[in-house]
């Protein structure tokens, strides 16, 4: 038998046959079967269903009902799967059932006890794949219910934070990008998944959409919480802004062998600068979030580099519009 929790509550049992919970004409005899799902394994003592099922209820009768309501969810199931022994119920003692939520569990557990960060990766994959929706989000008025949601929806959520980890690890900007939103549409305060999301984005190219990302979380935390961002995403912004402020600077570069040029240049450049051939003669190399001196600096090593190579070239150097 498979029991799914996540999102809508639904029991398959081995011939792949979806039993119909409606079957079960008693509200509280279905209340109680999600009851026993979500905490299966477990022993329930007979006095606390009655006080969550039938609170106020004289206790004889108050047992009385929930006897009625385990008879009708035994033969509902129609298979041996809930016991009682010394006053308390067990649903699932053997083990037997597949329950999405503890598959999540237990994919999360077999990260957090593996060392080895390409286990740990697999695991987490295999747990945040799991997590489909949250926990019967159609039961709105069960606080048990309520707090199961918060348990898993919590579990998913460091899960998604040690899988942002990895993958920043592995420096695909990309997935961090996208697994931060993720974090951010069900957790939207989260400032670990908020600094992992500009970092990718301004490494991506995007300084701009990372600074009015900023400024969007920072208004609706003030807005909504009355508290500002942490110290460490308001620093990480303010060097962002400040690195967004410093000019471009194009070193142009006059020679007649430019392949040859390129070629012998390319490796001073840095990744996050470029370099652009503007005409058969002429070749710019755009460099980013430096000062004047350091422009200087480069330029002259470019020349040097150039005249290494015996290429004859002239250099200029000037701000970029």
């Amino acid at each position: 038998m498979q029991i799914s929790i996540f999102g809508q509550f639904k029991i398959t049992d081995n011939e792949g046959e979806v039993h119909d919970l409606k079957v079960l004409k008693s509200r509280k005899a279905r209340d109680l079967l999600r009851y026993f799902v979500v905490f299966h394994r477990r022993k329930i003592p007979a006095e606390l269903l009655c006080e969550i099922f039938w609170p106020g209820m004289e206790e004889k009768y108050a047992r009385r009902s929930l006897q009625t309501a385990v008879s009708s969810i035994r033969r509902f199931l129609k298979e041996d799967l809930l016991s009682y022994q010394d006053g308390t119920y067990c649903f699932d003692e053997e083990g037997s059932v597949t329950i999405d939520a503890e598959q999540f569990e237990n994919s999360i557990l077999r990260a957090k006890s593996s060392k080895n960060d390409e286990k740990r990766f697999v695991s987490l994959k295999e747990a945040v794949q799991k997590y489909t929706n949250d926990v019967m989000p159609d039961c709105v008025y069960q606080d048990w219910i309520a707090q199961a949601r918060e348990h898993y929806k919590d579990l998913f959520i460091d899960a998604l934070i040690e899988l942002i980890e990895l993958y920043e690890r592995k420096g695909d900007r990309v997935e961090v990008r996208n697994l931060s939103k993720k974090v951010l549409s069900e957790d939207p305060f989260n400032e670990t998944a908020c600094l992992s999301y500009m970092k990718a984005t301004s490494e991506l190219g995007h300084e701009i959409e990372a600074l009015q990302f900023y400024e969007r979380f920072s208004n609706r935390m003030e807005k909504e919480l009355g508290i500002l961002p942490s110290q460490e995403l308001k620093s990480f912004h303010d060097e962002l802004a400040l690195l967004h402020k410093r000019p471009v600077w194009i070193i142009t570069i006059k020679v007649k062998k430019i392949n040859e040029a390129v070629e012998a240049i390319k490796n001073l450049v840095r990744e996050k600068d470029e370099i652009k051939i503007f005409s058969t003669e002429n070749v710019g190399v755009f460099v980013k979030d430096v000062d004047g001196n350091t422009a200087e600096s480069i330029q002259k090593r470019l020349e040097q580099i150039l005249k290494e190579h015996s290429l004859e070239a002239k250099t200029s150097l000037r701000l970029a519009r």
